[in-house]
């Protein structure tokens, strides 16, 4: 079962989790007090998703509304990986769970006529130590926009999509650019290629964190995901060498665009 998780604190998540329950006939489950299923498809509230260290059913792939918060402040709808890449913490990486969350996003921006950027951001901030997959689908980046419905139900429709569908593609790191990865979004968007972890330009791109981010994504990495004008030359030289090493396909962003 995968398993959407709903923060009981974050006006996004419970925004989201309205529309959840609105579009989609989830049925609390006897015995499981807390948990409403759908097809498959498990709803929980927890308190705190960015510290969980366990989960309160048992599931394959976990799944988190939650809220964007940025200084900006600008209207996006984001997906990405939890994980702390300094800190050599990166959670479990689903490719094929953050593109389908994302092309539904662009999907429902246009279909409910939302003003929203949608963006892949790259892995940040916890959960790190659970053994499953992990996507967090957001709304940011003020309250105003946590609490738009339309805007819960585009993520709603994200959730659900990544929760029940598949996608088959190449599964990829991407590195490099800035935060809200605007290339490696738009590989996600417009080619076959699943990017999971995302290990921007401004984190110390080393040794261990290429393997980390490879060993921490699930059914293994076909191909890094090269923003090649928002790395470092120095940083390009080790991910063409870790490559080389490991089997794995290096590719410029840009030219997976053609």
């Amino acid at each position: 079962m995968k398993l959407i998780l709903v923060p009981r604190a974050d006006p996004a998540a419970q925004n989201i989790g309205s529309q959840l329950l609105r579009l989609y006939d989830f049925k609390p489950i006897e015995g499981s007090p807390g948990l409403r299923v759908w097809k498959g498809v498990g709803l929980a509230t927890v308190e705190d998703a960015l510290k969980l260290s366990s989960l309160p059913f048992p599931a394959e792939e976990v799944l988190v509304a939650s809220r964007h918060v940025s200084e900006s402040g600008e209207p996006c709808l984001t997906a990405h990986v939890p994980g702390e890449p300094l800190n050599l913490k990166l959670g479990l990486a689903s490719p094929c769970s953050v593109k389908l969350a994302l092309r539904e996003l662009a999907q429902a921006r246009e279909e409910l006529g939302l003003a929203y950027k949608v963006s892949m951001e790259a892995t940040h901030h916890g959960p790190t130590e659970l053994s499953v997959p992990v996507t967090f689908v957001e709304i940011g980046s003020q309250p105003s926009h946590w609490r738009d419905e339309k805007a819960g139900e585009a993520v709603a429709r994200a959730l659900m999509r990544a929760a029940t569908s598949s996608a088959t593609g190449p599964r990829a790191v991407g590195f490099g650019g800035p935060h809200y990865a605007p290339r490696h979004t738009t590989v996600s968007l417009s080619s076959e290629v699943c990017i999971g972890h995302v290990i921007p330009k401004y984190v110390e791109i080393r040794e261990e964190v290429v393997r980390l981010a490879v060993e921490r994504t699930a059914g293994g990495v076909d191909l890094f995901v090269l923003d090649w004008k928002g790395l470092t030359r120095a940083q390009r030289e080790l991910l063409q060498g870790l490559g080389d090493e490991l089997g794995i396909k290096v590719e410029r962003a840009d030219k997976l665009l053609g």
